[in-house]
């Protein structure tokens, strides 16, 4: 990947997790219903939205579980098909205590949707195997999303079966 694709890659998710970080208002009224209890089975149809970021109106994306605010992280699979291709988006609480060098490097991270600190991202697309845009994985973290980078409008289909669990210290 060169550092052209790099960059817009990390402006376009950067755009979707600050969406997700003001979504208490946007991202969630518009696609997600807020899960406060231990687990969620559900179903549903939902058309991504644009985000709402300025400057990167050119994004679409669907929240499927919000961010947890109490610590616990989501564990679960999710089984989907959409219109149009879209990627998975997880994110993790991000340790910046560790030290990343330039050895090292740092994983692609953004300003965290629940408070203080960071998230780490996870995107990612999963081959399926079918012509048709779907696919189903595991998935563990603090939220996830569909997301459309070429901005592509979309609809998603989805069942997805997920426990909060607490993080073993």
């Amino acid at each position: 990947m060169n550092i052209q694709m790099k960059t817009t890659l990390i402006a376009a998710l950067g755009a979707i997790i600050t969406t997700f970080g003001i979504a208490q208002g946007v991202v969630i009224s518009a696609n997600a219903q807020t899960i406060t209890g231990e687990s969620v089975t559900m179903q549903k149809t939902q058309t991504s939205v644009t985000d709402p970021l300025k400057g990167h109106s050119g994004h679409q994306a669907v929240l499927v579980l919000a961010p947890r605010s109490d610590g616990k992280v989501w564990i679960g699979t999710i089984t989907w098909t959409a219109s149009n291709p879209v990627e998975i988006v997880v994110l993790h609480m991000y340790n910046s205590s560790v030290a990343a060098d330039a050895a090292h490097g740092k994983p692609l991270t953004a300003p965290s949707p629940v408070g203080q600190g960071e998230v780490a991202i996870t995107l990612y697309k999963v081959p399926s195997n079918s012509p048709l845009n779907s696919g189903s994985t595991n998935f563990a973290g603090n939220a996830l999303a569909f997301h459309n980078l070429n901005g592509t409008k979309f609809t998603v289909t989805y069942t997805v079966d997920a426990t909060a669990k607490q993080l073993t210290k």
